[in-house]
């Protein structure tokens, strides 16, 4: 008789799949059998978890003891279900309402309140470790020692490391070695630099002395250097801070009475004054007697060219002024980059400022300065010279299309601050209006970031933008309707307006015309392209010619209709204010990057509002700002090329228009000159030292009468 065959444990692939009896073995031997492939690669099914059968006499006992289960697991007992019958599961049921009863006085063995009990207890255990993990952390060390580093190493230059760098950490390991030992960590070393516990900086970068020989010996006369650092104190610096005159003069007379007394300074210095010098002759000529051309006979002069040897004789000590990282040296930078503003800004001007702005965070300018490092009027240059780099780099590269360099939540230094001590050089006007131009600066970036988001966002969400957009103007217009009426040159005669309160206004406008330019050239195929200028818009220049764009609702409309609205009324007051400027003494700065990009974006704006509503009614001030930007478009290549487009688009616009333009360059009367001006005396000298080269700045060169000067020659 044949052993009785036994099922397997667990079944191979091929028998589970067709539901046979396997008996085990590899190879089973049904497989076997059938000349087929044994194999057990498919995973065992879990293990069922047993549930008891409860007849329907007592199934409403079988909740209650889960969920006594439960709670009695929650305070330490692990009870088992067990495989008996239902006599044990009762008889366990009645022990487990016995212990309840006993433990929680007035309990309730319904379902219901066993259910909430169980609830209770979890969720107490959850708040418990919850609590203990927060104590444990609480008592944990903290980091608030974290702090950025910020000594003085000379007169103007500054050690500043961040938090959490590798600087601050040796310091800290430095710190707790002495607290323990209770001595110095050098006193450790024996025969060692002592140098290897101060910051240590790079010297092997020295331009030659040759360079700074030459970079003296170009130096105009005392009188036509004090003649340029006024132009630059007149006109350049508006509401923004470079250096303080007082310094300037001081350097000046011993740049004149000793050159040879430069110490290792002495390459940013001499950078400063070369570069003041190079910005003053780009404004010279409004200092001039009626803004005259120049006396006959030196014609052939131009003040660019004397102004471009200030700046390479300058620029060639950078090597010097990056390694020496000082305050003169963010300055250097800092008037490298507002010198070449007018001759291309997106490119030299954006390279410079931000280089100033890297060293000026390398000195921990951007940092609030502790009272004991400097004094007090160092520290407010400091906030002057940053703030100043800070503004100019974010209207470039904003306005121009480059990344932002630095956070503004990394930045905590103070504002510029009014101080009695600074007068007569200072004066509390100027310091209101350059704190006011940061706060302007503050709501273009943020206009910029709000722009930026919609430019990958969600169609859900361009209502909130929108609206944040709408919010943030509002509470810019009723910032600047707060601000003092003399701030702004509103209670000025027209006559005598202060260019910087001018600038600040351009300043506004320029803003207000950022906001609303990206919705000027929208899509508007919903409206026809044959009516008249009448049926596409009303006379109201705010009037929105994209209402009823497809796919718009009518809140998102009326949002960029107030935004557009806005943009043309700031275009039309830039154009304004520029009038103004040109139609007063001395006129337009041609190197004034206010004044041109405030123009240059008003005439952008005009002739894209124009074209898309094949409108006239705009065209006088269109008209206006392209002569005035044909005026100030004779600084450098790069202005006369974005005034050649310019023309070109008002060509194509007039086309559109089937009209034919014609525009006359205005004629500025020249005023007859009584007796010679110091800036026709600069062009006499610059003539002489076109022809006959470099002079040495003491050289007796014949000029015409100055005022006698006193014992110096500066003030």
């Amino acid at each position: 008789m044949t052993e009785e065959r036994k099922r397997a444990t667990r079944a191979c692939d091929e028998c589970r799949r067709l539901k046979e009896k396997c008996e085990g073995g590899i190879p089973c031997s049904r497989c076997l059998h059938f000349r087929r492939l044994c194999e057990f690669k498919n995973r065992a099914q879990g293990v069922r978890e047993f549930r008891p059968y409860v007849p329907r006499c007592v199934e409403w006992l079988y909740p209650c003891v889960l969920q006594a289960t439960e709670i009695l697991t929650f305070c330490g007992s692990r009870p088992q279900v067990a495989r008996g019958d239902v006599r044990e599961l009762v008889q366990r049921s009645r022990y487990m309402e016995r212990i309840l009863r006993h433990t929680v006085q007035g309990i309730s063995l319904d379902t219901s309140s066993l259910s909430k009990l169980a609830d209770a207890l979890t969720t107490s255990k959850d708040a418990r470790r919850a609590s203990s993990q927060v104590a444990e952390e609480a008592d944990s060390p903290s980091i608030d020692d974290e702090a950025c580093t910020l000594d003085p190493v000379g007169d103007t230059t500054t050690h500043f490391s961040g938090e959490f760098s590798y600087w601050n950490f040796s310091m800290r390991i430095k710190h707790q070695i002495e607290q323990q030992t209770r001595r110095s960590v050098a006193h450790h070393i024996h025969n060692a630099d002592q140098r290897v516990f101060e910051y240590w900086r790079a010297q092997h970068l020295r331009s030659s002395q040759s360079y700074l020989s030459i970079a003296i010996s170009c130096c105009p006369p005392p009188q036509i250097a004090r003649f340029l650092a006024n132009v630059f104190f007149k006109y350049a610096e508006t509401h923004y801070f470079f250096i303080r005159k007082s310094w300037l003069l001081e350097n000046l007379n011993a740049l004149y009475n000793d050159p040879s007394g430069f110490s290792r300074k002495g390459a940013a210095v001499i950078s400063i004054i070369l570069t003041v010098f190079a910005i003053g002759t780009q404004y010279a000529y409004l200092d001039s007697p009626g803004n005259s051309t120049g006396s006959e006979g030196i014609q052939d002069f131009s003040e660019d060219d004397i102004g471009n040897t200030f700046y390479q004789n300058a620029v060639r000590l950078l090597p010097e002024i990056i390694e020496l990282s000082s305050l003169e040296s963010v300055q250097a930078c800092l008037l490298f980059g507002f010198y070449s503003l007018p001759i291309d800004a997106s490119g030299l001007g954006y390279i410079y400022v931000n280089l100033a702005v890297r060293l000026a965070m390398q000195n921990g300018m951007h940092r609030k300065c502790k009272s004991e490092a400097f004094n007090s009027g160092m520290i407010e240059t400091r906030n002057r010279v940053w703030w100043t780099a800070y503004s100019l780099e974010r209207k470039i590269s904003i306005f121009h299309g480059r990344p932002l360099s630095v956070l503004r939540s990394d930045v905590d230094t103070e504002l510029p601050q009014y101080r009695e001590e600074r007068q007569p050089e200072d004066f509390p006007c100027t310091v209101a209006r350059s704190v006011a131009s940061i706060q302007l600066i503050h709501f273009l970036e943020d206009f910029f970031h709000e722009l930026s988001l919609l430019r990958n966002c969600g169609k859900g969400t361009v209502p909130s933008i929108l609206s944040r957009l709408r919010d943030k103007k509002n509470a810019m217009q009723s910032w600047w309707d707060s601000l003092p009426a003399d701030m702004l040159g509103e209670i000025a005669p027209k006559q005598t307006q202060d260019r910087a309160a001018m600038h600040l206004r351009l300043e506004y406008c320029l803003v207000n015309m950022f906001i609303g330019r990206p919705f000027l050239l929208r899509d508007h195929t919903s409206q026809s392209h044959h009516g008249s200028p009448s049926e596409l818009q009303s006379t109201n220049p705010s009037h929105d010619y994209s209402e009823g764009t497809e796919g718009e609702s009518p809140k998102q409309t009326s949002s960029t209709q107030g935004l557009i609205a806005g943009c043309i009324q700031a275009a039309k007051e830039a154009i304004g204010v520029c009038q103004l400027l040109r139609d007063n003494r001395p006129g337009l700065a041609r190197a004034s990057y206010i004044e041109y990009s405030s123009c240059r974006a008003s005439l952008l704006v005009l002739i894209a509002y124009s074209i898309q509503t094949r409108s006239e009614e705009l065209r006088q001030p269109l008209l206006d700002g392209l002569n005035m930007i044909r005026e100030m478009s004779a600084t450098g290549d790069s202005a006369r090329s974005e005034v050649a487009l310019i023309e070109a688009l008002e060509c194509a616009l007039a086309r559109l228009h089937s009209e034919k333009q014609t525009t006359m360059p205005a004629q500025i009367p020249s005023e007859p000159v009584s007796s010679i001006s110091d800036y026709d005396a600069f062009k006499q000298w610059g003539s002489l030292w076109k022809s006959v080269g470099n002079l040495d700045i003491l050289e007796n060169v014949p000029l015409p009468s100055f005022a006698p000067p006193a014992a110096s020659p500066f003030p």
